[in-house]
């Protein structure tokens, strides 16, 4: 990337909306972004703007839950969340947000941390709960500047997402 490519930002030629009709959701993502399956029986993608990597990335995927959730697991579900984030090496969180509506619990940080090759990443999670249904949103950057780079469009990914698709 130029030095005058970074300095201007990424540039959108359109939006894309990639529903999971049986999931029950969909997210909009830049329309010229890599999308790959996830594997291993996980259900969501991964979209990138890179042709030969994935480290900068918006993740997307659907668990479903064995048992429903309810406003009240808000505290235990936070208590998971952040015990997670702390597994990560060298982590400092800057910011999280936890929220629980009538029928939806929502979990939120953006956090630093040290990757196995000492790369030094920034991530965004968000994790929203209803029912039986957990979507689980990630924005990350291959480094710090990665991230700011793409910050506009991973903005975009994480805040407009459908739930009740179908």
């Amino acid at each position: 990337m130029t030095e005058n490519a970074k300095k201007n930002g990424p540039v959108y030629t359109g939006v894309q909306l990639h529903p999971d009709k049986e999931g029950g959701y969909g997210v909009w993502v830049p329309s010229d972004w890599r999308k790959i399956d996830l594997i291993d029986g996980r259900r969501g993608w991964v979209f990138t703007p890179n042709k030969d990597n994935y480290d900068t990335c918006f993740i997307a995927e659907k668990i479903t839950l064995e048992v429903k959730t309810t406003p009240e697991d808000k505290d235990i579900l936070v208590e998971g969340f952040e015990a997670g984030i702390q597994q990560m090496p060298e982590v400092e969180i800057e910011e999280t947000r936890y929220e629980a509506g009538k029928r939806a619990i929502l979990l939120e940080a953006k956090f630093t941390f040290t990757d196995e090759g000492g790369q030094r990443r920034k991530r965004w999670v968000k994790s929203i709960y209803w029912g039986e249904g957990n979507l689980v949103l990630i924005a990350q950057g291959a480094s710090l500047e990665e991230y700011e780079y793409w910050l506009p469009m991973l903005y975009n990914a994480m805040n407009t997402y459908e739930l009740g698709v179908g």
